[in-house]
């Protein structure tokens, strides 16, 4: 308010005429024109309001039999009515509306301006308060009484139509026995009706309610009911509304008796004939309207038919296709397609027939919006067969081939996507199931009726199709992902004319072509590819590799391949391009040289893929195996290769024990060279050993137990030979880490005893560190031989670790707390103790430098707290001896403590339900008073324990702490209080989250009040930027009512002189304070001329165009004021009204006459401006933009100045030639 008038006083400049508080109407001029106006406008507003709302009185009479209706029949009970009092109190129709899920529509309706709207409303609140009188429940019952009587008695059309609606709502929640005891006094009501509306003047919405009634009558009766002749006239009445010229009425009646047709044959039998009847009238354009209709609705009944139903109306449709009506044809072709997927009574014999004449009635390939439609159908169709009978789906496949290998040269684009798409759903959903069908002819490999169906495939891939081989290419890879290895055999002699696409002219598509040809090495394999096109080196002077172009593609599709192939086939050709790579060195070729290396390598990286699941891996891995080995060191540059490889076979071998053990016999050829290539020193050309050791892991997985513990026992007293290089035995000892997981009983006896040395010795950290992950590796394997170990041996780990603490090096931290975190996973009741001994050394590795480190000490935490709740039997206690432990180490030395509140927060948050309320309590104390600190590292843990504790604890249990906790940040040093500013707020905007505002803002120390101000106006503007963000999504994505209540707009007539306000502010209980923050999400946004206003005939102020004018306002952030208030930047941000009494308090600008401007100076006959005689120099403001610094403002008049050195150069020219002339 002070903002406000400082801001008048400004505009103004009145220094000395100011308002008293409150007295501002004081102020207002003594003249009654505006007001007057205002008034006038307000009041005829009133008036068209009040005559558009049926009057209580008029409602009252047209109502009044309710109250002498005797509904007590059916609903058991109820007393004298009395006639309805009043309708002003809405507030019982709201309670009606929200009691039965019925009206929840009808709640959407109360705030409507429309008059049918207001009617729904009106009648609901009468009838609801006539059920209140009679001392019944708000049942749906009672409605479904009440309503049937409202209708019966009134006669005026807009009662009528609410009334009917209403009913509709109600009628499906009414028991089932209850509507049919009053099928006849019911349907008699609703026909009457319905028949009164005549053809030139009806209701389409009371048409719309009696039909949705009736049809739920209907559902809900035995069918031997639909035998009488009454019943069946009454069930034509509705059918003739199927087609009907209004769309409403026509839709809201193919529903209705779609829905009884799927319960009720007598309906769908009758339905049918009537469709029928109407298609076979069909003789022109002048009966098409009504056809369409026929169709529409046709579709909905059919899948619900039986058998011949169904076929008597499929006759129909495919009938009335050969009249050549474009939009006949088109919407038969879509009924058939709908038809097809729903319909569940169709046979393999009678869809075989439709798909036939639909063949027979093929378009013209120059129709092509029939062409597409024909052709989904087609689709819908073999899909369809391909389900209820796949092996005539194959045999008749090469029909729809013929077909598409037509339409595929279609100049029409949509029809050639459809082309495709059809070709793909046939081979998804045809070819799986019906190959099936003819195992016996596929396991012998003989032709059957689909070979001629891919005959005319294949012929798509001649030069006549090359406009579309994209297409071709695309519908080939489709059929390729759908056979199997049984029927692949079909597509065999397809692949030499696949690849003399490739050779053809103008031919670019390639990446399509590579995929396709991936798709064909999958499903055919290598050899048969190979055998085709196959790759070979041509001799001459110079190196020519055949069919190089197909060595990326085989290297991405081969799998389930033979290992003896690419012995017998690839393996020469790397020897041979070695041989020459070597020739052309000699020669001093170096070019060709490298060409032939890097088709080596490419022939070489087909190996990995080879080695993916081989189907004779037992067979051929012998012969394949010594060339590996020897070429793994002899050539380093082939050694990722060669490593994968063995990987890949490995992996693939897993599952099969006889594979397994097959490549396990090679391990002592193996392993011995890989441990020679991976302790050897390393020079600076040999490649990465990391595949080495990978290979070398994956290796000892299938190696035989024997041959592992030699190895083992060898590598062991190498690694301990002290004249080996330390390189040497540091990947010695990875090997060794390596070999733990599948080493026997007696090897780990032995590397255990070494182990316990070397986690000893402080002199070798990097010893100590394998030491402690070989101890992790023992303990992790689940090998029972291991787990037995470890079992045996649990009290020697807790011994040894406990005492190799003080003598391990920082190094091996991490190392020792994975063994630690490993043997608390192991620990039983008895080993329990354990726990207090290893506790101090995890606490303090939450602060180590190294993340991982840390990750691993508060794991630790963590898995102890697990631990101890599972093995103990008092959980509770359990929990709380481990705080207790924890706890000590409050009483330590800086770090020490810092590290205890770390710890105390992770156990908080994980099992604060577990502590009980005086243990939480005496901790907080704790820790409030460790606020008083001077240790900048004790304090930044205790923040981080305060603001868990506020999110996870409960809300009574911190309350008693947040004054002692604000105080404690009050007493802060200067220094502090800056160095943990960021700190500090954030945990004051949990505090407010979770205590409120005026708590926390009240206990606070003066010192932070204007911190805690600024925290509540950032959320609230945060909040008031979302909400208005959100309005205008949901203003966006406003959606139109249902069609239900969309009908009723046709009472309306014109549009209403009344705006339609589609905003307000809602006062509750209290009275609305504009100057509250929290009052700007409340405006919402509506329409450019009445964008928030409140309900007139409560006497609000009418406030226009606020919403935008807020977006102009600014948050003053001044220290004078606690509370937020909207200041105002440049204008009013509430303005000058568009409605009401106002007055201008903006002072006028005098207007700018036009010879002011820079356009008087402008030359008319050359460019640029002229100087004006009498008149100042022409001149222009350039604005200066200092927001951007220094470096911004650098170089912005550069153009400028560019320009007037041009214009200064070019009159320099013109001065000189001017002089010489004139000396001449």
């Amino acid at each position: 308010y002070n903002e406000y008038k400082s801001y008048l006083r400004k505009m103004t400049r009145q220094k000395g005429k100011r308002w008293k508080r409150g007295q501002a109407c004081l102020s207002n001029p003594d003249g009654k024109k505006h007001r007057l106006e205002a008034a006038s406008v307000v009041r005829s507003k009133r008036q068209k309001v009040s005559a558009a709302t049926p009057s209580t009185s008029s409602l009252d009479v047209k109502l009044k039999d309710l109250t002498d209706m005797n509904f007590n029949d059916i609903i058991g009970e109820g007393d004298d009515a009395t006639h309805i009092t009043s309708l002003s109190n809405w507030t019982i129709a709201t309670e009606a509306a929200g009691s039965l899920p019925s009206f929840d529509r009808v709640r959407k309706l109360w705030n409507s301006p429309l008059d049918n709207h207001k009617e729904v409303c009106a009648v609901l609140t009468a009838v609801t308060e006539v059920i209140k009188n009679e001392g019944s429940e708000e049942t749906p019952l009672a409605y479904f009484a009440a309503l049937l009587t409202a209708l019966e008695t009134s006669d005026v059309l807009e009662q009528q139509i609410a009334i009917s609606y209403l009913l509709s709502l109600v009628i499906p929640s009414v028991p089932e026995n209850i509507i049919r005891a009053k099928f006849a006094p019911a349907t008699k009501l609703l026909f009457t009706i319905l028949e009164s509306q005549s053809s030139k003047d009806i209701s389409v919405a009371l048409i719309r309610s009696l039909i949705t009634s009736i049809s739920y009558i209907f559902l809900k009766q035995e069918q031997v009911i639909f035998h009488e002749q009454s019943v069946m006239h009454m069930l034509n009445i509705i059918i003739g509304f199927v087609y009907h010229p209004k769309p409403k009425i026509r839709h809201v009646a193919q529903r209705a008796v779609a829905n009884l047709s799927k319960t009720l044959p007598i309906v769908c039998s009758t339905a049918i004939k009537s469709c029928i009847t109407a298609l076979s009238n069909f003789v022109g354009s002048k009966d098409e309207q009504v056809t369409l209709h026929t169709i529409s609705f046709i579709r909905y009944i059919l899948p619900s038919c039986f058998l011949e139903e169904l076929k008597s109306g499929i006759e129909a449709l495919l009938e009335i296709i050969t009249v050549r009506n474009t939009k006949i044809t088109s919407a038969s072709l879509q009924a058939l397609k709908q038809v097809f997927k729903l319909s569940s009574a169709i046979t393999g014999e009678l869809q075989g027939q439709i798909l036939m004449n639909l063949f027979s009635n093929r378009p013209s390939n120059y129709d092509h919006p029939i062409t597409t439609v024909w052709l989904e159908a087609l689709s819908s169709g073999y899909s369809k067969l391909g389900e209820v009978e796949p092996k005539l789906g194959i045999t008749m496949g090469h029909k729809l081939f013929s077909v598409c290998s037509d339409t595929i040269l279609s100049s029409n684009s949509d029809v050639v996507q459809i082309t495709l798409v059809t070709l793909e759903d046939y081979f998804t959903n045809n070819v799986p199931t019906g190959l099936e069908q003819f195992s016996a002819e596929l396991d012998k490999k003989n032709k059957i009726s689909f070979s001629k169906s891919i005959e005319i495939l294949e012929s798509m891939l001649k030069l006549t199709y090359q406009s579309v081989w994209d297409v071709v290419l695309q519908a080939i890879g489709a059929l390729c992902e759908n056979l199997t290895s049984k029927s692949s055999y079909l597509v065999a002699d397809m692949v030499p004319n696949l690849f003399a696409i490739r050779s053809a002219p103008n031919f670019d598509n390639s990446t399509l072509f590579t995929n396709t040809v991936g798709k064909f090495i999958t499903l055919l394999g290598v050899e048969k590819i190979l055998e085709v096109c196959p790759i070979s080196v041509k001799e001459g002077e110079n190196i020519d590799v055949i069919n190089s172009w197909l060595l990326p593609v085989l290297k991405s599709n081969i799998e389930k391949s033979n290992l003896a192939y690419f012995t017998a086939n690839i393996l020469p050709l790397t020897a041979t391009l070695k041989v020459k790579s070597e020739s052309f060195l000699k020669q001093g070729n170096i070019l060709d040289s490298k060409i032939c290396n890097n088709l080596e390598y490419q022939l070489w990286n087909l190996l990995p893929s080879f080695c993916k699941f081989p189907q004779d891996l037992i067979q051929s891995f012998k012969t394949i195996a010594k060339p590996i080995g020897i070429l793994l060191g002899q050539r380093p540059e082939l050694r990722t290769i060669f490593c994968s490889s063995i990987v890949t076979l490995i992996s693939s071998a897993q599952n099969v024990p006889e594979e397994a053990h097959e490549v396990g016999r090679f391990a002592k050829n193996f392993l011995p060279i890989l441990f020679n290539i991976f302790v050897a020193e390393p020079k600076p050309e040999d490649p990465p050993v990391n595949p080495v050791i990978d290979c070398i892991r994956s290796y000892i997985t299938v190696c035989p137990g024997e041959t592992l513990s030699l190895l083992f026992n060898k590598l062991q007293n190498e690694s301990n030979n002290s004249t080996k290089s330390e390189h040497t035995r540091k990947a010695m000892w990875e090997i060794l880490l390596a070999m733990i997981p599948n080493l026997e009983s007696v090897d780990l006896d032995t590397i255990y005893g070494q182990v316990i040395q070397w986690i000893s010795d402080p002199s070798n950290p990097t010893k100590q560190k394998r030491g402690y992950q070989i101890i992790h590796s023992i303990i992790e394997s689940p090998k029972p031989s291991h787990v037995k170990f470890v079992s045996s041996h649990l009290d020697d780990f807790h011994t040894h670790l406990a005492d190799s603490l003080a003598l391990s090096s920082p190094a091996c931290k991490k190392p020792r707390l994975k063994c630690l975190l490993a043997l608390i996973k192991n620990l039983d009741v008895e080993g329990l103790n354990f726990i207090p001994n290893i506790l101090p050394e995890i606490i303090l590795c939450v602060k180590e430098q190294n993340e991982k480190t840390r990750q691993a000490a508060y794991k630790c935490v963590v898995t102890i707290g697990y631990v101890l709740v599972e093995k103990g039997v008092d959980r509770t206690k359990a929990i709380k001896d481990y705080f207790a432990m924890v706890v000590v180490g409050l009483t330590g030395s800086t770090t020490l403590v810092s590290c205890t509140i770390l710890c105390l927060t992770k156990i908080l948050y994980e099992f604060n339900s577990f502590l009980p309320s005086d243990v939480l309590d005496h901790v907080l104390q704790v820790i409030v008073a460790l606020l008083g600190s001077n240790q900048n590292e004790v304090l930044k843990a205790v923040i981080s324990f305060i603001k868990t504790a506020v999110g996870v604890l409960q809300f009574q249990l911190v309350e008693p702490h947040v004054k002692p906790l604000l105080d404690k940040l009050g007493s802060w040093s200067k220094s502090t209080k800056h160095h943990f500013r960021a700190k500090i707020k954030a945990l004051l905007e949990r505090l407010l989250r979770r205590f409120g505002y005026e708590m926390v803002y009240k206990l606070a120390p003066p010192e932070y009040k204007k911190v805690i101000n600024n925290i509540v106006k950032e959320d609230r503007r945060n909040k008031r930027k979302q909400s208005v963000k959100k309005e205008d999504e949901e203003e966006d994505n406003e959606s139109s009512n249902d069609d239900d209540l969309g009908d009723f707009k046709e009472l309306s007539g014109r549009k209403s002189d009344r705006k339609v306000v589609t905003s307000q502010l809602v006062e509750g209980d209290n009275p609305l304070d504009f100057l509250e923050s929290s009052m700007i999400p409340k405006i919402y946004k509506g329409t450019k001329k009445e964008p928030c206003s409140l309900p007139e005939k409560d006497g609000k102020l009418i406030i226009e165009e606020l919403t935008e004018r807020v977006k102009d306002t600014k948050i003053n952030d001044s220290d004078d004021s606690d509370d937020e208030i909207v200041k105002v930047a440049q204008t009013n941000p509430f303005g000058r009204p568009s409605k009401g009494i106002h007055r201008n308090i903006k002072p006028s600008k005098p207007r700018r006459k036009n010879n002011e401007d820079g356009a008087t100076y402008k030359s008319k006959k050359s460019k640029g401006d002229m100087k004006k005689a009498g008149k100042p120099d022409p001149y222009a403001y350039i604005s200066l933009k200092q927001k951007g610094g220094k470096k911004r403002v650098k170089g912005q008049f550069d153009n400028i100045i560019k320009a007037g050195k041009i214009g200064a150069k070019k009159g320099t020219k013109l001065k000189s030639k001017q002089k010489r002339m004139n000396n001449s």
